[in-house]
């Protein structure tokens, strides 16, 4: 399960709370040689740098969280394709990780079961780094203020693509949203999967906005979508109105039968009558 722009926004949220001021006292790394071939992981897997630095503060963009270290070092984290981040106490039982941290009397432990990331990355190679770059970049940030609807029209009539492609991946308007989010936006917005951003009406361009909020502030008041485990191991309570989990299923507004799609490298889920 992708770990998108809500759910990175509640950890590193979590994770300023309780690690904010405390030094790094150790590390370990396990279990990471089998994710090498297929996510960004550092592949020397040494994170000396990071042991008795300072954490100064944990921020969130998109799908990554940014742990800024003192003497110029940052942790870039994003279980992209799923993963947990984990708060323990020194006489915790730990789960299975591929890193884990010591910060003075707690351990954290970052796992991936996917393509993601673990870096430790100088303040002067951030802006060669692909995710701070994709994710701390210009592009819109849904959780901004400046998130509005004037920008996000302005950003969308510029492109004049697949939906999907303005949506999700490298030529999206907004950061922080993968598949998942987006088959319940479109659904959400009665847009089709195959519609090109160029032929949507200004309604429409207003719906697919306000699709987009509803459903970023949902998931935060629902401490994410379900199987998300938060940096305490609470679950996410938000169910999506649309995904995987409605294969085989009557649409809830028009009681049409779901269809699936292969579509932008994913399999994507729709309402072929309610989603025009």
């Amino acid at each position: 399960m992708s770990i998108e722009c809500p759910e990175a926004y509640i950890i590193a949220g979590q994770m300023f709370k309780e690690l904010n001021g405390k030094t790094i006292t150790n590390y370990e790394v396990q279990n990471s040689q089998q994710l090498q071939h297929k996510g960004f992981i550092s592949k020397n897997l040494d994170f000396n740098q990071i042991i008795g630095r300072k954490i100064l503060s944990v921020t969130s963009r998109g799908n990554t969280i940014l742990v800024k270290l003192d003497n110029y070092w940052n942790l870039i984290l994003a279980p992209e394709y799923g993963g947990n981040i984990l708060l323990h106490t020194t006489q915790s039982i730990l789960p299975k990780f591929h890193l884990k941290i010591d910060i003075q009397n707690v351990i954290l432990t970052i796992s991936l079961t996917g393509i993601g990331c673990i870096q430790a990355v100088e303040d002067h190679l951030l802006r060669t780094n692909y995710l701070y770059n994709r994710d701390f970049s210009q592009i819109l940030n849904p959780l901004e203020a400046n998130f509005s609807f004037d920008c996000f029209i302005k950003k969308l009539d510029a492109k004049k693509q697949n939906i999907k492609a303005a949506i999700v991946g490298k030529t999206a308007v907004i950061v922080g949203i993968s598949n998942s989010a987006f088959q319940d936006i479109i659904y959400r917005a009665k847009i089709n999967p195959k519609r090109n951003t160029g032929t949507l009406t200004i309604e429409e361009k207003k719906a697919l906005y306000m699709a987009i909020t509803q459903l970023i502030g949902e998931r935060l008041e629902a401490g994410g979508k379900k199987q998300f485990v938060d940096l305490y191991g609470t679950p996410g309570l938000y169910v999506a109105n649309m995904g995987s989990n409605k294969k085989g299923q009557m649409c809830r507004i028009c009681g049409s039968t779901i269809e699936k799609i292969n579509h932008g490298g994913g399999q994507v889920y729709f309402c072929p009558v309610c989603q025009k």
